[in-house]
């Protein structure tokens, strides 16, 4: 076996367990921080915080080791971060330390994102998006795994406490392996990293951008803006409902089945993102893109009615089916329809959307839900800004069909 599938198999072995104790403590975190008397804000400042500190510190962390060639320490110490600073949190009973090691815990473990990428262009050759969707399957295996990993915890231990705390060890233990990897130490040329399809925790965004370059880009190319525009509704959306998802199950369904739920849905993204890929390739991105936004109406509909475990499981299955039907397309879109060098800059800037929902939805989540004291009015919400996506999508994307390295525009 040659030294570079090696080297591979111990990242994938890394990301796998990481992703499996991500999996068992992230969704009982928020159940955690309100059974120690956090209110709706604590919750959804879980979110906001996370996504805000990681999406800004990837910058320094991507430069750092691009400078340097290294990439295995800060994916290993990225790790360690995430583990350490969660089980600190399963250690304390202060809302407010929870909040503060959050923090922490996004601006230091948001080092293993860039530096993931760029190890996998080093290792991969000229199969970067084998490699890529491979890595993307796999850890999205384990995050499945640890989810369900979590509920037996939660029923066995009696509690949230200590399947955060297990599950943060996990995660230590995942820092291992990728020190074992013998790197070339090169420096990847940024524009060469294709999107990954991975959301755990929904932490986006991966490319570093100026401002002068985004305006540029918006002003040459509207096609990148309106895809953009269209992604921050659509975002926002999932930002409203997801930051107090894990609240809802645990109120409705009860603690055992928070990680079940999860654990359903990351297992339907592992399904469904190469059945969406190959889609993409062949058939209109539109009518993807346009599906994937329909299904978070229908999610969130169905989600508000379920009176069920079984329809619950349903929801979860079309939840996992809409992310990996827009994220596909919409990448796939982006990387279509790029300015001539500039697809990683094009990519950013639908990170950066990404991340823009991430942050203002769970806002708006503390202030509908503040006024009006349910879980209807969050749903309806996160509804009303996925039927604005679907309509400013409809009306302003184009039609594009991908075959091979070409595309025609369709009318």
């Amino acid at each position: 076996m040659k030294k570079e599938h090696i080297n591979f198999i111990l990242l994938i072995i890394s990301s796998f367990i990481a992703n499996v104790g991500i999996g068992m403590a992230w969704p009982y975190l928020p159940i955690y921080i309100s059974i120690l008397g956090g209110v709706i804000l604590d919750i959804t400042l879980l979110s906001i915080l996370y996504n805000l500190l990681g999406s800004i510190s990837q910058y320094p962390w991507g430069k750092w080791s691009d400078a340097t060639g290294i990439k295995k320490w800060f994916i290993s110490f990225g790790n360690i971060s995430y583990g350490f600073f969660m089980m600190l949190m399963s250690l304390t009973t202060s809302v407010s330390f929870i909040l503060i090691y959050r923090s922490f815990q996004g601006l230091f473990s948001s080092m293993s994102t860039p530096t993931t990428s760029a190890l996998i262009v080093e290792l991969a050759g000229d199969k970067i998006g084998t490699y890529f969707g491979f890595y993307n399957s796999i850890s999205e295996l384990g995050y499945s795994i640890g989810n369900i990993l979590g509920s037996y915890v939660v029923s066995f231990l009696g509690g949230p406490k200590s399947t955060i705390f297990f599950g943060s060890l996990i995660v230590l233990f995942s820092s291992l392996p990728v020190l074992i990897i013998k790197e070339k130490r090169l420096k990847i040329e940024r524009h060469k990293i294709p999107f990954p399809t991975l959301r755990p925790e929904g932490k986006p965004g991966r490319f570093p951008i100026h401002l002068k370059d985004a305006l540029n880009i918006f002003k040459t190319n509207r096609d990148i803006f309106h895809i953009v525009i269209a992604s921050i509704f659509v975002m926002t959306a999932s930002g409203i409902v997801y930051s107090i998802l894990p609240i809802y199950f645990s109120y409705k369904f009860g603690e055992h089945y928070v990680g079940i739920f999860y654990g359903v849905e990351a297992l339907s993204v592992v399904i469904f993102t190469p059945i969406f890929g190959y889609f993409a390739d062949r058939k209109n991105i539109k009518y993807i893109l346009l599906f994937g936004i329909s299904g978070y109406i229908l999610t969130y509909i169905l989600y508000y009615l379920s009176f069920s475990n079984l329809m619950v499981i349903i929801s979860e299955v079309i939840s996992g089916m809409k992310w990996s039907a827009f994220i596909i397309s919409a990448s796939t879109y982006v990387s279509i329809l790029s300015p001539p060098g500039k697809q990683a800059r094009s990519q950013a800037l639908f990170n950066i959307s990404q991340t823009i929902g991430y942050v203002f939805g769970p806002i708006l989540t503390v202030l509908v839900y503040s006024y009006y004291g349910n879980f209807l009015s969050v749903f309806t919400l996160g509804i009303i800004f996925a039927i604005i996506g679907f309509v400013y999508s409809s009306l302003k994307t184009k039609s594009i069909t991908r075959a091979k390295n070409n595309y025609s525009k369709q009318a």
